[in-house]
């Protein structure tokens, strides 16, 4: 089967070779590019509106017949970046990166980072930038990634921070940076173009990591020529393999990570404007920082060895030897002498703060010994809970984590001042706030299929020869919601449970009034007669005992979990649970696999189904067809797939397939779900 991409990159390099593109061409040339363009493989359906016939890339170009550019939010030696809505999905808006016509003169470069951006897609991890798609249209090349509202870490370096960010402020972006890293390198991905501009630091202060890939793909197979014509690979912060064209390796991203932490500790590169094949020339050392210990900065310097072999092995290792360490001054003063006393004090304070430019202007009312130990450690744990409620995704308008938040800002900034005391108080209250947000708050979660997913499930589709489209999965447009607190119950019901309900209740199910269960074959419903719950349970190893009930419908279940005190979940809650923090597509992961003819699939037991998603859960797809609270009066929502349906594009946790509430199927089950005050993970 041909690939609409690469008949369209075909269509478009043969528009770049009219316009005798070669690598110095003005970027004005992109502007230029003749109406007989290529449509965009986002969109192709006629009854969309018409892309801008000038065929100028500028705010108010449509691509794809969908996506209009906004506003200008950026531009690099890659191509220029804006904010683009969804004419498709109101309120929906995405990033896209239009590509210089450098890159059309480099088919090799084009190809490898096509191959990149696929890779890219299956890294769903918090601190990586989503890319989505790298789509062909009349104007060139543009890739759709995700939309972060917050600044680069470069520009907060050069607004805020030009000598360099105290450890404690730069610990949480360094953590986050290492985690996306580390979850790349886990998957084969090295990013190869580690730098501030790269790294976004978002309103609520979660870093992510941009562009992975892009300096590899141009560097090509054989290095055919030199990336940092594009921009894609920054002198630098690149290692001097990286430089002298070896093949990629996971060290390469750790030295990179370790220029990266000495410019932002320090406000200045480790070998001032020098490369690194310059540097080792000149035989450089590392300075150390006054702001680390002797072990943080050893463990910063090894990151900076020239030779790979000498180098860190791992981001996780670099991490370890740069994370903060909260020592105690007690065991300072207590042999100092009276006369010590006072100034350890102030010393300790000016440590503590790490940026303090003089001694505080007024002294507080505790002893010193007293009131540092207990400012030092406070600050560090609120700025841990305020991290920890980025991480659970705690709703931003939350009252307690704005409270919080805010409290943290003035208590940081009063201790800038020197009110030590005043800090202090405002700190406990901040930590009581952004305790309550992270026990009870709102979570924001983002649910539905993101443009890459769904780009994904039509790959598949042609890959197992199924007939797809885009309007197929119009029901997953993608959105952010906001759950309160609840519970879903571990796993299926089980046989036993609901055998406890129907002798406690005298309630009969569906199946049993009309004596019979239904079945899907190809894509119809069959009625299978003499079926009910009982003789699937009797069918079971042991009596079913240990297996989730099946051949339930939509109003037996709801009668269940009303018994139970409980109740059905809704779809945003129970794909909240499965898709996990990683927002994985399967059960499995975001790879699919397809069906194995020779592989029989079987329902397992309760004790043998898989933890998956978050509080692990059980069973949450590959089990049974779960009914959710979600849908009409007349159509009810199944989600999960059941071990009988081996369709991979149903196996997607984001699958909804609509049911009559009264039909009850030999592989349906459910669970319930439970409101609660306080999240199950704290």
């Amino acid at each position: 089967m041909t690939d609409p991409f690469s008949e369209d990159l075909t269509r478009v390099r043969a528009a770049a070779s009219e316009r005798h593109l070669d690598p110095g061409v003005d970027k004005t040339l992109l502007r230029q590019a003749p109406d007989s363009a290529v449509a965009s493989l986002s969109r192709g359906d006629s009854d969309q509106p018409e892309p801008n016939t000038s065929a100028q890339v500028d705010v108010g170009t449509v691509l794809g017949g969908r996506y209009r550019l906004e506003r200008k939010l950026g531009a690099g030696g890659m191509g220029l970046v804006y904010l683009a809505s969804d004419w498709e999905v109101q309120g929906e808006s995405f990033a896209i990166k239009v590509l210089n016509p450098q890159v059309l003169a480099h088919p090799e470069a084009l190809d490898l980072l096509r191959e990149e951006v696929r890779k890219t897609r299956s890294l769903a991890h918090p601190n990586i930038v989503g890319v989505y798609s790298l789509n062909a249209d009349r104007v060139g090349i543009y890739m759709l990634m995700e939309y972060l509202e917050g600044k680069t870490l470069d520009g907060l370096l050069n607004e805020e921070y030009g000598r360099g960010m105290p450890l404690m402020r730069a610990w949480p972006i360094i953590h986050d940076i290492g985690a996306a890293l580390g979850y790349a390198h886990d998957h084969n991905v090295i990013h190869s173009d580690i730098k501030p501009s790269n790294v976004f630091v978002t309103t609520l202060g979660k870093a992510k990591l941009l562009d992975f890939g892009i300096a590899r793909a141009a560097r090509g197979r054989d290095q055919l020529f030199n990336p940092a014509v594009l921009d894609a690979l920054t002198p630098v912060y690149a290692s001097c393999e990286m430089l002298e064209g070896v093949e990629p390796d996971p060290r390469d991203d750790v030295y990179a990570l370790g220029v990266l932490i000495y410019e932002m500790l320090s406000g200045r590169r480790p070998f001032g404007g020098r490369t690194a094949v310059e540097a080792r020339q000149e035989k450089c050392r590392v300075a150390p920082l006054t702001t680390l210990t002797a072990v943080q900065n050893t463990a910063l310097a090894q990151a900076l060895s020239f030779e790979r072999d000498k180098r860190t092995g791992s981001v996780e290792l670099l991490l370890k030897g740069l994370a903060p360490s909260q020592p105690s001054l007690r065991a300072k003063l207590v042999f100092a002498g009276a006369g010590l006393l006072a100034v350890l004090a102030i010393a300790g304070v000016a440590w503590w703060m790490g940026e303090l430019r003089s001694a505080p202007r007024k002294s507080d009312t505790y002893p010193a010994k007293l009131v540092l130990p207990n400012a030092e450690r406070l600050i560090a744990e609120v700025r841990m809970l305020a991290e920890t409620a980025r991480k659970l995704g705690v709703d931003s308008g939350d009252p307690f984590f704005r409270e919080g938040s805010q409290l943290l800002d003035t208590a940081e900034q009063r201790s800038v001042d020197g009110s030590v005391t005043e800090s202090v108080q405002i700190l406990t209250q901040a930590r009581k706030s952004l305790s309550a947000a992270i026990r009870g708050g709102g979570r924001a979660a983002r649910i539905g299929s993101e443009t890459w997913e769904i780009d994904s499930t039509l790959d598949l589709c042609r890959q197992i020869h199924m007939t797809c489209t885009r309007a197929d999965f119009a029901d997953e447009a993608v959105r952010t919601v906001v759950l309160r607190p609840f519970v879903l119950d571990e796993n299926g019901v089980t046989n036993d449970e609901f055998d406890r309900f129907v002798t406690a209740s005298g309630y009969v199910t569906q199946g049993e009034r009309v004596a019979g269960l239904y079945e899907i074959s190809g894509s119809v419903a069959v009625f299978r007669s003499g079926r009910s719950w009982k003789v699937a349970r009797a069918t079971e190893p042991n009596g079913g005992t240990a297996y989730p009930v099946r051949g339930i419908n939509f109003q037996d279940a709801q009668a269940y979990c009303v018994w139970a005190g409980k109740r059905l979940p809704t779809e945003d809650e129970w794909e909240y649970v499965a898709r996990g923090t990683d927002r994985r597509m399967f059960p499995w992961g975001n790879d699919p696999r397809i069906p194995d003819s020779a592989t029989q699939p079987r329902l397992l037991p309760i004790s043998e189904q898989t933890s998956t998603g978050r509080f692990g859960r059980r069973g949450l797809g590959g089990a049974l067809w779960e009914w959710i609270d979600g849908g009409t009066a007349d159509e009810r929502v199944l989600r999960g797939a059941s071990w009988l349906d081996t369709n991979p594009v149903h196996q997607r946790l984001v699958t909804r397939r609509l049911e009559g509430p009264a039909h009850a199927f030999v592989d349906t089950g459910f669970r319930c779900a439970q409101s609660i005050d306080v999240w199950s993970d704290q």
